[in-house]
């Protein structure tokens, strides 16, 4: 049976001291790991974890760095469970900052940083997932027993040392994300939400055809706790009054759009979608990253940097996204077509149940260009090119307007600018 980790973890000043400023949380000078009991399951077997573990040597063992293979992990639990698209940015912000502290810290500790990015890693999808009863433990025994030619039983003091370490960081993010206040109006199984605050007047928001979802998805994200931002109307734009000469134009290229739509056109709309079932928008531009990330072989620390600085960004710019669509609570354009043109619109995609003003996609694309690009500056172009394209994908499937992706890519990036200063000072 494998033995409880119930030490504590303690990290001296030193250590902690010199590493401060790499860490994107506080970690006090004593960190202490509460009890972490054996991976044990009732209904699983090991052969699953130790596939996986086998999976994740493989990708270490051909150089990949070492946080990719968990992002892989968990963009592959995104598509299994079929993940929210609104709720994929903040957990891949919370297992990226995880895997970020948790690698420093073991650095400065001369710690198995694997194990230590693996278990943080762990952690956090744990909590995430928690349906998946301990899965990820699993598979870090898995790699830990492998790694130190042991049985899991038989771990060694610096494998435990580091896998105690990696636990403690990820308790860290997971004491931070509790309080990040996006558990707020769950009841356990419903959204408690009676249409605090909405707005009722011309031009507001109404659940759209064919299947008129209600309530709105998420409407407490403006509360949410940022990472960078100061407020989640820090960079908030304004849209074309309805009715207005310029709405009306772009209402209009909506519809003219939507009984001439091209193939190419049609093409780009289902590429970008990223619905239920999918790795999400946020996951799309982290697949992105790794393909940059593994053809320019960057190492390990400069990997980390650039998936918490990409993340962090699409955390906060869905939060600042949705502070403007609860702010203006605009329409969709299937329901102003109808309204204004006596227009049936019949999409060849599905309209999200919440307000249009501004492109989520067009958001997330736009910071996650500008974060990766300046990673990667000789591709900067063709990124925000790709942005671009994702961002006009929603006006190809009639579900946004010209002004929602446009001020969308600008907000994304003022975001993605926001955390690449934040980021340069720290490092």
């Amino acid at each position: 049976m494998i033995a409880r980790l119930a030490l504590a973890v303690v990290l001296c000043a030193a250590a902690v001291v010199a590493t401060a400023q790499n860490t994107i949380l506080d970690y006090p000078d004593t960190v202490a790991a509460a009890a972490m009991p054996a991976p044990q399951t009732a209904f699983h077997d090991w052969s699953e974890a130790e596939g996986e573990a086998k999976a994740i040597i493989a990708a270490w063992n051909a150089k990949t760095p070492v946080s990719v293979p968990w992002t892989r992990v968990q963009l592959a639990r995104y598509i299994k469970h079929k993940a929210s698209p609104t709720r994929g940015a903040r957990g891949l912000a919370l297992v990226h900052v995880a895997m970020h502290d948790a690698y420093a810290l073991a650095v400065a500790r001369k710690a198995e940083p694997r194990l230590a990015v693996s278990m943080a890693a762990a952690r956090v999808l744990g909590y995430q997932f928690n349906a998946e009863e301990r899965a990820f433990d699993r598979i870090v025994f898995s790699l830990a027993a492998t790694l130190n030619h042991t049985t899991r039983e038989g771990l060694p003091p610096a494998a435990l040392d580091a896998l105690r370490l990696g636990y403690a960081v990820g308790e860290r993010v997971v004491q931070r994300a509790e309080s990040d206040g996006a558990q707020r109006g769950w009841n356990g199984s419903r959204l408690q939400w009676y249409g605090d605050g909405r707005y009722y007047g011309p031009g507001a928001w109404e659940p759209s055809p064919p299947y008129f979802y209600y309530p709105p998805d998420e409407p407490f994200a403006p509360g949410w706790k940022t990472w960078v931002l100061e407020r989640a109307d820090q960079f908030r734009p304004t849209p074309p009054a309805y009715g207005s000469e310029r709405f009306l134009k772009d209402l209009q290229e909506v519809v003219a759009i939507n009984a001439n739509r091209t193939p190419e056109q049609l093409r780009i709309a289902k590429f970008w979608v990223d619905g239920h079932g999918s790795v999400t928008p946020p996951g799309h531009w982290n697949q992105i990253a790794m393909e940059h990330v593994l053809a320019a072989k960057l190492d390990d620390a400069t990997t980390l940097n650039l998936f918490a600085d990409l993340n962090i960004a699409l955390a906060d710019t869905f939060i600042a996204v949705w502070e403007t669509k609860y702010h203006y609570w605009t329409i969709r354009p299937i329901s102003a077509a109808k309204k204004l043109l006596g227009v049936d619109l019949a999409l060849p995609i599905l309209t999200p149940p919440f307000p249009s003003y501004v492109s989520g996609h067009a958001g997330f694309s736009g910071a996650s260009a500008r974060i990766i690009g300046a990673y990667f500056p000789q591709e900067a172009a063709k990124l925000d090119a790709m942005a671009e394209e994702a961002a006009v994908s929603r006006l190809y499937g009639g579900i946004h307007y010209r002004h929602d992706n446009d001020d969308g890519l600008a907000l994304g990036r003022k975001v993605a600018d926001a955390v690449l200063q934040k980021s340069k000072k720290a490092q």
